[in-house]
């Protein structure tokens, strides 16, 4: 599979994106700080903990980019499946920042709406913030290996990748939500993954799986077609010359 050694695979390891990314998870730490000490009590520290899950994904496609450049032509299809094994079962991490908003909706502090106050709008800006990091990091994550695939067999496969996995997402997503699975669950509890991927598997499980599905591939349509005209306009720019 991954051995073309006529051709050079040298895509960028830290990209813009990525410093945007650090760049706003330090700003999501400090609101979230800002918070607690303005309450003086701490909430939502779930919002840290899957924060952190979902950098994982990025940090393994990151971790994979630099295999490839380690071997160097030599056969990589060994460690880059077991990779991308990882890679997905991490991935639903990223997207699920997103459903953390259950918990603002829910929150009895806005039982009443206060039109005069600013903590609702202070939370729902907070909430977005990480939703849309988490968002990215996925699209950054999932870039990464979208390249890897497109590379060693073909922009079609590499296509054909990103829907499959768009939707597996979803799915991965209502496990995480509905079923409450775990990533490691697949090494200390596998047992109940299989339990709980059966239990997933209905018309309520599909039509989740079908609308995070979409919203997940949106975005990464979106961001991806965004790329590659910027890359476009600058070739075309470069090209002209003074």
């Amino acid at each position: 599979m991954v051995n073309r050694s006529s051709r050079t695979f040298a895509p960028t390891l830290v990209s813009p994106l990525f410093y945007a990314l650090a760049a706003t998870t330090a700003l999501c730490l400090v609101l979230w700080v800002i918070r607690a000490f303005q309450l003086q009590f701490v909430q939502y520290q779930f919002l840290l903990w899957n924060f952190f899950l979902a950098w994982l994904p990025l940090i393994v496609s990151m971790t994979s980019l630099k295999y490839m450049r380690i071997m160097k032509g030599r056969n990589s299809t060994p460690g880059l499946l077991v990779l991308g094994a990882a890679w997905l079962l991490l991935y639903p991490n990223a997207p699920y920042l997103t459903t953390d908003f259950i918990h603002l909706i829910f929150n009895p502090l806005y039982a009443g709406y206060d039109k005069e106050g600013l903590l609702l709008w202070y939370d729902l800006v907070l909430f977005f913030l990480f939703a849309w990091c988490g968002l990215l990091l996925g699209y950054l994550s999932m870039r990464h290996f979208h390249d890897l695939i497109a590379y060693a067999v073909g922009v079609l496969q590499g296509w054909a990748f990103i829907l499959v996995v768009s939707f597996l997402g979803g799915f991965g997503v209502y496990l995480g939500r509905v079923v409450r699975l775990n990533s490691w669950d697949v090494l200390f509890n596998p047992f109940r993954l299989i339990e709980g991927v059966l239990e997933g598997i209905n018309p309520r499980a599909a039509v989740f799986s079908l609308l995070f599905g979409m919203l997940i591939l949106i975005v990464y349509v979106t961001l991806y077609l965004l790329t590659v005209s910027r890359a476009q306009v600058s070739s075309r720019t470069a090209g002209e010359g003074p």
